[in-house]
């Protein structure tokens, strides 16, 4: 791929890495049928993802109905550190382990994040760090820290939801039933994915309410296109019938 395509999408595709061998050919083809669906449909389905993401964005709880793990999507660090937003989604994970306490029960954390950028630490392990400062006990937190991205994280989330409950674990009838704690403008993405992936996803805002600015609305619309880029892409799996594509997003 020459550097003038890769900077024109890595410009408006920063969470995935067009140079990364993870992404290919592949998912270059499933970016380019994206795009022609987008302009033949005049962005109708578009506009229905985008709508969806604001509604869900502005009605999600911040409270579970049952007791569950919790994962926690991380997000890239600054200077090793988790940035004011990501802080926001370990609070609310912080809030409810503090409840689930109170009550007499445990409370299992899963951090999700590899390593991005420049950092040496893992968006995981840098949550879990600030996580065990604020008194949350290391026993209760795990980390999945070898993803790069929302697809990974869940993938890889998924694994050790598995684990647990051949390990006995956990106590749910669903052996994939989880919290999922991430910004407001996120949720509808992360439960997109999970769903693809069999995973039984309970979504928790971070934020106690959602916020109508412009960045919030510039956010959203990237997560609509980030979900019709991935709807396109099952759709373009399920025309060609090819099982490398099919096996990254399931």
């Amino acid at each position: 791929m020459n550097e003038t395509m890769y900077k024109f999408l890595k410009k408006f595709t920063p969470e995935i890495s067009f140079k990364d061998s993870a992404f290919g050919w592949d998912g270059l083809s499933t970016f380019i049928v994206s795009n022609i669906i987008l302009l033949a449909t005049m962005g109708l389905v578009f506009s229905g993802l985008f709508l969806k993401a604001l509604k869900i964005a502005y009605t999600a709880k911040t409270s579970l109905p049952v007791k569950m793990p919790l994962l926690v999507a991380g997000l890239r660090l600054e200077n090793e550190l988790p940035t004011d937003e990501f802080i926001v989604r370990l609070d609310r994970a912080m809030s409810l382990y503090q409840q689930a306490e109170a009550a007499g029960q445990d409370s299992l954390i899963i951090i999700l994040g590899g390593l991005a950028g420049d950092n040496k630490i893992s968006e995981a392990q840098s949550g879990a760090d600030y996580l065990i400062a604020q008194g949350v006990e290391k026993k209760q937190i795990m980390t999945e820290d070898h993803s790069r991205h929302t697809l990974e994280n869940l993938q890889n989330a998924r694994k050790i939801l598995l684990n647990l409950s051949m390990n006995h674990e956990t106590e749910l009838p669903c052996a994939l039933s989880a919290g999922v704690i991430s910004s407001r403008y996120h949720l509808f993405r992360i439960m997109t994915l999970g769903r693809g992936l069999n995973l039984n996803l309970e979504p928790v805002a971070a934020e106690a309410v959602f916020s109508l600015s412009w960045i919030n609305l510039l956010r959203l619309f990237k997560e609509a296109y980030y979900l019709h880029w991935y709807w396109s892409g099952k759709l373009w799996v399920l025309i060609t019938a090819n099982k490398k594509s099919q096996a990254r997003i399931t």
